[in-house]
């Protein structure tokens, strides 16, 4: 298990994302105070795995979802 300061998490975080991805546990400390810790997916606790469309059927999108929005077209082009 690998132990990190928050500073090199941030300027490296897809390599070590990756690198928990494949298996390994990092720990995410700051002033060696451990605060998190980055494990694979399949290694959650108690089995929980992300469940797509957990919504589904809870959240509704309007027909005018994509419309241009009036205020911002005059704003933005001056009209």
């Amino acid at each position: 298990m690998t132990t990190l300061k928050l500073s090199e998490a941030k300027a490296h975080l897809g390599k070590y994302v990756r690198r928990a991805s494949e298996g390994e546990s990092i720990i995410l400390a700051d002033r060696n105070k451990p605060l998190a810790k980055l494990v694979p997916l399949d290694e959650l606790p108690s089995g929980v795995k992300p469940k797509m469309g957990l919504l589904e059927g809870r959240a509704q999108i309007p027909k005018d979802f994509n419309a241009p929005l009036q205020s911002f077209e005059s704003d933005f082009y001056g009209k």
